[in-house]
């Protein structure tokens, strides 16, 4: 007899089957609303500009290209330009590299000392260290040239010499000073949250130490080499206070003081071949970005994982001291001489070679202080600005960035397009853009605080979106993963998860933007006036009257003001203590799911 039997039925597909799929939740919809009005804040006064640019009573016009790209002026300046990118980006990227490797990998370490070392430099504006090291390095009076010269026996007979910070090696020197930190920024974060057992295990197997970082460390960080690059031509590319005052001394133009010029210095203003410019710049840039994305999307790289392993530092003998020293000397090199000299020019009634301890005082700082109630107002202003928009700036950039890492396509590619497009875009046009736009109806915003906010969230939103990306390029799938699997939205993963791993890469991006808004100085000088005062508008009107003494002294007081700031938001960072107490919790390995 037969039995009949009903067909097999197919296993049914349980949840563990099925990949991991996420609704667009609120987070999702944040950070697009987000990256939408970042665009819109951005493209529309660019393009406002841009077509004014070609088009002149409403009618077409290519005076603006053919007067801008056929000027004799433009070879010369573009070549000074690349010169300057190439040489101070590549020695900044390798020196903030190789201070991220002693100082998170190697016993040449100098605790909190050694973690603020690359970092100090970033408290001291631009303006103010290259004002510093003319101070210092000005041929027949710079404090470092007579210092030689009477310690010299052979000095130079005719009381000049023998540094002259007004030639390429001194522009480029004070250029590289100012663009340390940020590589290091972005590099240290990388080695800080790479697990270390790659490296022990090739010096397990026998490899040495140069071959350890040359074919392991270096590889692992090289997203975040690539990101330091890309940051520091976006802020030497753009930069305007140490090529305006070394450059112009050495005769070297670059081209952002070109566009200065031509908008700013030229009667009548020649804004329009400006905005042409720029679309120069934008090219160069996307050459930078290129190399950056090629850098970052071969190969593979260490990322946070779900557990955590103590680094086991480095011996480097003898050469321990020899590497200290060399920090020391780079601190006292991009931090305490120019402060030094600009302390001495501040205490003093005016500048001079003779140093007298009975003309030395206060006079100065109780003058700007007092009578100077523009730069008192300034002070007040840019420290809020500074507070303020650092922190929207890190915020909107981690939460576009979080999502950015975690979409594919045409999302991605808006998100990065909307982070990294103001970059391209030199700080004097951004400003001349948000004034004829935002300035008159209907927004009427000439004149408030509110319109120097907009344009440092657009302008710095490359540096902050380059920090950001590389802080969560550095955390595993398989704790996202994780997540989802527990059915938690993506805002609650970031918050939980993302947010606490991300926050020494953020706490130091923070700080960087702090920086560079309160010392703010082109687009300051543009949007700023008697009603909303900056430190940037002050300092570029008292530089311009030649009152030494009272820059000196504005100065010192930024200096002050950003390092008790930058050094408390750093000292609460705890270097990753947050990031080191997360990972503990997910000591427990986690099993990818399956794609």
């Amino acid at each position: 007899m037969t039995t009949l039997q009903s067909p097999p039925r197919e296993r049914e597909e349980t949840t563990e089957d099925r990949p991991v799929r996420r609704r667009r939740g609120l987070f999702e919809i944040i950070s697009l609303v987000l990256a939408a009005g970042m665009a819109v804040l951005f493209l529309y006064p660019v393009i406002n500009v841009a077509v004014g640019a070609v088009f002149v009573d409403g009618r077409f016009s290519p005076d603006g290209f053919i007067n801008a790209l056929s000027s004799p002026e433009l070879p010369g300046v573009l070549t000074n330009t690349v010169i300057v990118m190439v040489c101070a980006g590549t020695a900044s990227v390798v020196i903030g590299t190789v201070f991220a490797w002693l100082n998170e990998r190697t016993d040449a370490r100098l605790g909190f000392l050694g973690t603020l070392l690359p970092l100090v430099p970033l408290m001291l504006p631009p303006v103010a260290l290259s004002i510093g090291w003319f101070f210092l390095a000005q041929p027949s009076t710079g404090y470092l040239n007579v210092l030689i010269r009477t310690l010299s026996p052979w000095h130079d007979v005719d009381g000049t010499g023998p540094l002259n910070i007004g030639t390429w090696p001194g522009l480029v020197w004070v250029y590289t000073l100012h663009l340390v930190p940020f590589a290091y920024l972005a590099v240290s974060a990388a080695f800080r949250n790479v697990d270390p057992a790659l490296e022990e295990a090739s010096r397990v197997s026998g490899s040495g130490l140069l071959r350890t970082l040359w074919k392991v460390s270096l590889p692992a960080v090289r997203p975040a080499i690539g990101a330091a690059f890309l940051l520091v031509s976006l802020s030497s590319i753009a930069l305007y206070s140490i090529p305006t005052i070394i450059g112009t001394t050495a005769r070297i133009e670059v081209l952002s003081v070109h566009i200065v010029r031509l908008v700013r210095l030229t009667f009548p203003s020649r804004i329009y071949e400006g905005v042409v410019l720029s679309f120069v710049m934008m090219a160069m840039l996307l050459v930078v970005w290129f190399i950056q994305q090629r850098l970052s999307g071969n190969g593979r790289h260490s990322r946070i994982g779900g557990k955590a392993t103590q680094a086991t530092l480095v011996r480097l003998g003898p050469w321990k001291w020899v590497a200290r020293v060399f920090m020391i000397g780079y601190l006292v090199a991009a931090s305490l001489l120019p402060l030094a000299a600009l302390l001495l020019v501040s205490l003093s009634p005016y500048w001079s070679t003779n140093i007298s301890l009975d003309s030395l005082g206060f006079g100065n700082f109780v003058e700007l202080w007092t009578r100077n109630v523009n730069a008192r107002n300034a002070l007040t202003t840019s420290l809020v600005l500074g507070l303020v928009g650092a922190t929207l700036g890190m915020a909107i950039a981690a939460i576009m960035m979080t999502q950015a890492q975690n979409s594919s396509g045409g999302v991605r590619r808006f998100l990065e397009g909307v982070t990294k497009s103001p970059g391209a875009i030199s700080n004097i046009i951004i400003g001349v853009a948000f004034l004829i736009t935002y300035s008159g109806a209907p927004f009427h915003l000439y004149g408030t605080v509110l319109i120097l906010l907009l344009a440092y969230l657009v302008i710095y939103l490359p540096q902050a979106s380059v920090q950001a990306s590389t802080a969560i390029q550095q955390i595993g799938p398989e704790l996202m993963e994780a997540s989802a699997m527990s059915g938690a939205s993506r805002g609650r993963t970031f918050w939980r998860i993302s947010f606490p791993l991300m926050l020494p890469g953020l706490a130091a991006g923070w700080a960087m933007l702090f920086v560079l808004m309160v010392g703010d100085l082109t687009a300051s000088a543009l949007l700023a006036g008697t009603r909303n005062p900056v430190v940037g508008f002050v300092i570029l009107g008292i530089f311009e009257n030649g009152a030494l003494t009272q820059l000196a002294a504005l100065a010192v007081i930024i200096c002050v003001i950003s390092s008790v700031v930058v050094g408390l938001v750093l000292t609460l960072a705890g270097r990753g203590r947050s990031a080191k107490r997360r990972r503990r919790r997910f000591a427990t390995p986690v099993t990818p799911v399956s794609r």
